[in-house]
């Protein structure tokens, strides 16, 4: 609650400070929705597929480790009675250290997931950044925020930049 405050009481600050003076340039302030950004300009959407194959090729390998899992739980549970305690001990033994490698294969997968998500969002986020600061030097605005920080209460759809950044952004992607 402390930090939404300062940052109210900051940004009314800069605005009281920032009014023009006589002659001076008027106040230019817009938003743009970094999110939105992210997710419709061409480099996002290309990220969006390229994690979709990287998911589906690990739930595939997945898969294929769970169902031979279950194949030795199937069998065990079938010939455990018959089988003699030593080999039936081992059985259950191999088939609790199969059952942890795919637990950890399983995290494995969703940390490498989530490290490769983060990887070409960054690289993504740090372009539109780039883009965003040279609007803002160009277009002379005072102040560009980001529509989704919670000290913003109300901004109009009239200052919104996002889809002048993700045309920007979509011409500059290398073909």
């Amino acid at each position: 609650m402390k930090k939404v405050s300062v940052c109210i009481l900051s940004l009314g600050m800069l605005i009281f400070f920032a009014s023009p003076a006589p002659g001076a340039e008027p106040l230019k302030i817009a938003y743009v929705d970094m999110q939105k950004a992210l997710n419709f300009c061409e480099a996002g959407k290309e990220a969006k597929k390229q994690m979709t194959l990287e998911v589906e090729k690990m739930q595939k390998s997945f898969m294929g480790k769970q169902k031979e899992l279950e194949k030795l739980k199937g069998d065990l549970e079938k010939r455990g009675k018959v089988l003699s305690e030593t080999v039936r001990t081992e059985k259950e033994r191999e088939y609790q250290v199969k059952l942890r490698d795919l637990e950890r294969l399983k995290r494995d997968y969703e940390e490498g997931l989530k490290q490769k998500d983060r990887e070409l969002s960054d690289q993504i986020l740090r372009n539109l950044d780039a883009i965003i600061k040279k609007m803002g030097e160009e277009g002379k605005y005072t102040l560009i925020l980001e529509r989704n920080q919670p000290p913003i209460i109300y901004i109009s759809n009239a200052v919104d930049l996002t889809d002048e950044v993700i045309k920007i952004a979509d011409r500059q992607k290398p073909k």
